[in-house]
């Protein structure tokens, strides 16, 4: 017999586990585009306040943030 309940949680594991590919691979793309981490991207646009990168800042924080919230949920479920 199938445990929905297993079965649910196992789907849901997998679903977070894809997101969380896309966010690693778009994290990727800003480090490439910028060379550099985000936390040395984020000291230079906070100290030169340079208006043309801070879209890209701020996406960038946003797919980290969002990594860092889905691995914990991750952690936490295991």
């Amino acid at each position: 017999m199938v445990c929905f309940k297993n079965l649910a949680k196992e789907l849901e594991e997998m679903a977070l586990l894809y997101h969380l590919h896309i966010l690693k691979q778009r994290i990727a793309l800003f480090e490439k585009k910028h060379n550099k981490s985000f936390q040395e991207f984020e000291r230079e646009v906070l100290e030169e306040e340079d208006f043309e990168k801070w879209d890209d800042y701020m996406e960038w924080k946003a797919f980290v943030k969002e990594f860092e919230e889905i691995e914990a949920l991750l952690l936490c479920s295991s």
